[in-house]
């Protein structure tokens, strides 16, 4: 009996754990970041197009709950990868061109709403991306771009203190571009740096008022 009114209390506490205005959450996880294309145009280095590889990401974000659907948050990620000369086949050889250390700061304004303990969210967010690689190109070597993304997920209230999250974001990063003559396809197809990343996290919750 004692056990069931454990359990049973523990149901109705994560039933009606939403988002409170007022609180703030910090939340930290791991996911994948899916590389993207450094298309022909974009450096100096290299005079084709270059990928970067996919691997382990880590995160951490700080998050502001202004009202019952909007909440605006810091999030950092960070990724140790490579780039590598694309192939094509069944199992190409894709020789690794470049350690790649890309990390990201987003400054992002979330939409959220309630299904009981269950908050799905969409968001568009501004920041910069270091564009950190070990490369002799100054322009690919540790320097900071512009960033847009779009977020889509969701949170999972455990409690109303803590809880579970899942984070999808595209992410467009500015290059600019270089020139290569009278070849303006390949100088505009230069200026972005396209990625997602997929980020699972746990986060927890303080302050704020619930409403009555």
């Amino acid at each position: 009996m004692h056990v069931a009114l454990v359990v049973a209390t523990m149901i109705r506490a994560s039933v009606f754990a939403q988002p409170v205005p007022g609180s703030i959450e910090i939340g930290v996880g791991e996911g994948r970041f899916l590389g993207g294309s450094f298309q022909r145009g974009s450096n100096d280095l290299f005079d084709h197009r270059v990928e970067a590889d996919d691997d382990i990401l880590k995160g951490i974000w700080l998050g502001a709950q202004l009202s019952k659907r909007w909440s605006l948050e810091v999030a950092v990620r960070r990724t140790e990868t490579h780039l590598i000369d694309p192939a094509s086949g069944v199992f190409p050889r894709e020789p690794t061109l470049a350690t790649f250390i890309p990390t990201t700061v987003d400054l992002s304004g979330l939409w959220s709403f309630s299904l009981g303990s269950f908050a799905p969210y969409i968001g568009f967010g501004a920041g910069f991306m270091n564009v950190e690689a070990d490369t002799e190109d100054a322009a690919l070597r540790d320097v900071n771009r512009f960033s847009l993304s779009m977020a889509l997920g969701a949170r999972f209230y455990a409690a109303r203190w803590i809880g579970a999250r899942i984070d999808v974001r595209g992410r467009a990063t500015y290059l600019g571009a270089r020139s290569l003559g009278e070849d303006r396809g390949a100088f505009d197809r230069g200026r972005w740096f396209h990625n997602a990343d997929l980020l699972g996290g746990v986060f927890l919750s303080f302050g704020g008022k619930p409403s009555p």
